[in-house]
Parts: structure tokens; C-alpha cells; sequence
């Protein structure tokens, strides 16, 4: 161990200690209380120096896990009290990951994957973080193996695992990956909307631009529509936007705004599609701005729609900022935000 490290090590092991005195103590398997949820204790005892904990893992015979987390959190909350306490997902985590968690908003002192000096929230930044919890796996190299922004279903977090624990990253797409893994039952046709284009053929120019990639037999694009996109609250967000919807897997010509004709599934990859539900927003000059690609509930899903609508983006690159600013706003009128919606068939993950 250098001296540099080791020096760093005793700066983060001391600040840990005194961390400590603050942490409610628990038993085996039981965690360790943040301010809204509590982080499991058999997380990797980390120094908080990524380029180590990396070369650690690597020489183990596992990967990197960085997990993204803010205080009050429910979609954090569900990752760790529901898939996190699945005896399947805990026992590949402790047997493939090393998982090192960071707060966005953190100000801890953090040596990044290269061993650069910066701190929890500037790495965060740096990572264009925008969702949490976001999920960073990192190979042997030190480059994303996979990453996930935002919160996944326990099954398709199952498969995220196994995709980098087998490290099939290295021959195929997450997207391929998990098109051949059991998916939980769900509608064999896609659900339809009135705001739903199924082409540019009525685009104008100047409009923003909403791509929602899906699939049929796909829970949780089931649960975007009815918990989200079927809401009055949420139509009056979309009515600016030229939503198309589209199928992931379709072979369909689609002639684009810029001119250019792609099958559906060519523009799927083209921009990275790697999950559905995929919600992927672009301005007037179609130029990406934001995507959603994860479980969402629809103050999120406005907030985002909201944020590119009202160019706050250029102002404001930090979404997170823009959705707490609207909820304050939201709050001083009198108004009720909650975070998941008050529908009780879609209030919980």
C-alpha cells in the first residue's frame, strides 16, 4: 500500500469513527440508519478511494458496485427494504459485488474510479447522476460493465446482476440480455392513449419531443400507463410535447424528423435504449435532454416533462434540484405533493 493511500485511508477510518458515534448499532444482518432508510451493513467497509476498492474487487473475483443515494428517497427506500432483503439478489451481491454507497448531495471526501481527489456530490456530477438510486458497475478497466438510473423491479434488477456477474456485457446488450429472461406476467398488447402518436407524420417543427420505447409483455410499461400516462394530472404536462410511442423490438420503418428513415429497433439502438419503459425527452431542436428508465409515478414523470417544457435545463443542469424546487413551489400554495401519487394501486413500487 502506498503512502498516499494509506494516508487516506486513516483520514477516511478516522472520520468513520466518528461517524459512528452517530449510527444506531444492529445486530448480523440487520443496517446502519441514514435519515429516510438505512444502508444494509454488509456493504463493502469502503474508504471511499474507488480506484482500490476496484483493483479489491477485481482481485476477489467480483465488480465494483456504485450505488447513488439521496435522503428521503422512496425509490432508495424500495431498493434497499424490498429487493435488497430478497434472499436471491443479497446472496449475489455478497458473493459477486463489493458495493460502495455515496450520497449525491454528499460532501465526503471520494477518490474516483482514477484516483482523483473529489467528494461525494461532485463525483455525482461528474457522473451525471440524475435519479437515484443509480446503480454504477465498473469492470477490471475501470469502464461501466452496466448502469442503472433509477429504480428497477426486483426481477429486473436479478438480471442486471447476473448480466455483469457472468460479465456477458462483454458480448451482448443488457437490453438482448434481458429480452431472454422470465418477465412477470403482463398485457400481450400495447396500451393505447390519446396523445400517443404512432409516427412523426403530424410533427411540427419546434415541437419537443417525447420517444416512449416499450414492449408488449412488459409489467412495468403496464404500470407507467396506468399509473402515469392514463392520469388527467399528467395530460395537461404532455400537451406540448409530440409524444410518439414505440415498440422496441419493431422491425417498422419510421421516417424521423432530421430526414432520416431507421426501423424502429435501429433507433432503439442507436440512442441506447437499454430498459422499458424508456422515456427519452428532446427539445425543439431534437436534441436529447433527459430520459427516464426506470420505475417512476407520475409527480416524477410531470417533474420531467415540466422541466423540459420550461427550459429549466438550461438553466438548472440538476434535476433533482428542479423537482425539489417544485415541490416547495408546490407546498406554498397549499398543494399536496406526494412523491409516489395518492392512487393506492400505484403508491408503492
Amino acid at each position: 500500500m502506498t503512502g498516499s493511500v494509506a494516508m487516506r485511508q486513516c483520514h477516511s477510518l478516522l472520520f468513520g469513527l466518528m461517524l459512528s458515534s452517530f449510527v444506531i448499532a444492529a445486530d448480523n444482518d440487520t443496517v446502519n440508519r441514514s435519515e429516510s432508510f438505512a444502508i444494509p451493513d454488509w456493504f463493502k467497509a469502503s474508504f471511499l478511494d474507488l480506484s482500490e476498492d476496484n483493483l479489491e474487487a477485481q482481485d476477489a473475483g467480483k465488480h465494483l458496485m456504485v450505488l447513488f443515494t439521496q435522503d428521503f428517497c422512496p425509490y432508495c427506500e424500495a431498493l434497499i427494504n424490498k429487493n435488497l432483503t430478497q434472499q436471491s439478489i443479497r446472496d449475489s451481491l455478497k458473493t459477486n459485488f463489493d458495493i460502495v454507497q455515496l450520497n449525491m448531495w454528499g460532501d465526503r471526501e471520494v477518490f474516483d474510479i482514477h484516483g482523483n481527489p473529489t467528494t461525494e456530490k461532485q463525483i455525482a456530477a461528474d457522473l451525471d447522476v440524475q435519479f437515484t438510486p443509480t446503480l454504477i458497475f465498473f469492470d477490471r478497466d475501470g469502464e461501466p460493465a452496466l448502469r442503472t438510473n433509477g429504480y428497477l423491479s426486483s426481477s429486473d434488477m436479478q438480471a442486471s446482476l447476473d448480466f455483469v456477474a457472468s460479465q456477458a456485457y462483454r458480448t451482448t446488450s443488457i437490453i438482448n440480455f434481458l429480452k431472454d429472461q422470465p418477465r412477470i406476467s403482463a398485457r400481450q398488447q400495447f396500451n393505447q392513449q390519446p396523445f400517443l402518436h404512432q409516427s412523426f407524420d403530424h410533427y411540427q417543427a419546434g415541437q419537443p419531443i417525447a420517444l416512449i420505447f416499450e414492449q408488449t409483455d412488459c409489467h412495468d410499461c403496464d404500470r407507467l400507463h396506468e399509473c402515469v400516462l392514463s392520469k388527467h394530472s399528467f395530460t395537461q404536462h404532455a400537451d406540448s410535447f409530440y409524444t410518439v410511442q414505440l415498440d422496441l423490438w419493431s422491425q417498422r420503418p419510421i421516417d424521423l424528423p432530421d430526414g432520416r428513415s431507421l426501423s424502429i429497433n435501429a433507433l432503439a439502438q442507436e440512442l441506447n435504449v437499454t430498459y422499458t419503459p424508456t422515456i427519452i425527452l428532446m427539445d425543439s431542436r431534437q436534441t436529447e435532454v433527459i430520459r427516464a428508465e426506470a420505475q417512476l409515478r407520475s409527480f416524477h414523470v410531470e417533474s420531467l416533462f415540466d422541466y423540459v417544457s420550461s427550459t429549466t435545463y438550461l438553466k438548472e443542469p440538476q434535476f433533482q434540484r428542479f423537482i425539489d424546487a417544485r415541490a416547495d413551489k408546490h407546498r406554498a400554495e397549499g398543494r399536496h405533493v406526494s412523491i409516489l401519487g395518492d392512487d393506492p394501486n400505484c403508491n408503492s413500487l
